[in-house]
């Protein structure tokens, strides 16, 4: 949880894939923060105890590209932590990015914190669908 209540525990619900989800029987799985990594990016993380720490990949580029993957769609929370990290990494990456608008919250610790991650995110060239 780092700074934010626990949350995406592995093998609790929070962390489940939604029953509905159409998936392969062995799918590949990024997991993060299992060793105390952390970091907003699904693309990234780092060492919290290390503020001099680069960060370093979760492996998610890999397992994109060796399918072939060029664009990736995000949804979740927050907008101007996850997402906007996510969508940032991948953008840097070199893939297609568009955010799904009505699929994201902002936590908005600071007012307009959303709304100035959005602009982050469409600086970068990613679309917000």
């Amino acid at each position: 949880g780092g700074v934010w209540p626990v949350h995406c525990v592995r093998d609790t619900w929070g962390a489940a894939f939604h029953p509905g989800l159409d998936i392969d029987s062995d799918p590949d799985v990024v997991r993060k923060g299992t060793s105390g990594e952390d970091g907003y990016s699904g693309f990234s993380m780092a060492d919290p105890g290390d503020a001099g720490a680069e960060p370093r990949s979760t492996g998610l580029d890999t397992i994109l590209r060796d399918l072939g993957v060029t664009r990736v769609v995000i949804a979740g929370l927050a907008t101007d932590y996850c997402v906007k990290e996510t969508a940032l990494d991948g953008r840097r990456l070199g893939f297609d990015v568009t955010v799904l608008a009505e699929c994201i919250g902002a936590v908005d610790m600071e007012p307009g914190d959303g709304d100035r991650a959005i602009a982050a995110i469409v600086a970068a060239g990613a679309e917000i669908g």
